[in-house]
């Protein structure tokens, strides 16, 4: 197995799930146990919101970088990302669970970013294994 993995992904809703088994197989192929779970939770949450918000087919990028991954997701879509503070509980109404996608990258991730390109964006995300194998 190379040191990146590039797939290119249809805007399906299966795509998540595509994409964390293809993390998962990284992981244990570059010995970096530690952040299976992690990663998979991470890039299927930046596949999921390329899917949702973008519509586009997505290019997804996973490289290894020493006891880290890089995951990246590049879309057709311009518009930037955004961090949302959750919304408030309110008594007697359903609990309003969108737009805390980022937020679970935000606790998971070293450190996450958008820019934008020629085509639309690419948002990333960096991941360290604390206990490396």
């Amino acid at each position: 197995m190379t040191e990146t993995l590039t797939v290119v992904l249809a805007p399906d809703p299966d795509a998540a799930s595509l994409a964390g088994a293809m993390v998962a197989d990284a992981c244990l192929a570059w010995r970096l146990p530690g952040l299976l779970h992690p990663a998979r939770r991470v890039l299927a949450e930046l596949v999921r919101n390329a899917v949702e918000h973008a519509g586009t087919e997505a290019r997804v990028t996973i490289t290894r970088r020493g006891d880290g991954l890089c995951l990246a997701v590049s879309d057709g879509d311009s518009r930037l990302p955004r961090l949302l503070a959750p919304a408030p509980v309110r008594r007697g109404r359903p609990l309003d669970e969108r737009g805390l996608g980022l937020q679970v990258v935000q606790a998971e991730a070293t450190g996450w970013g958008a820019r934008p390109t020629p085509t639309g964006k690419v948002v990333w995300a960096l991941l360290r294994d604390l206990e490396p194998s």
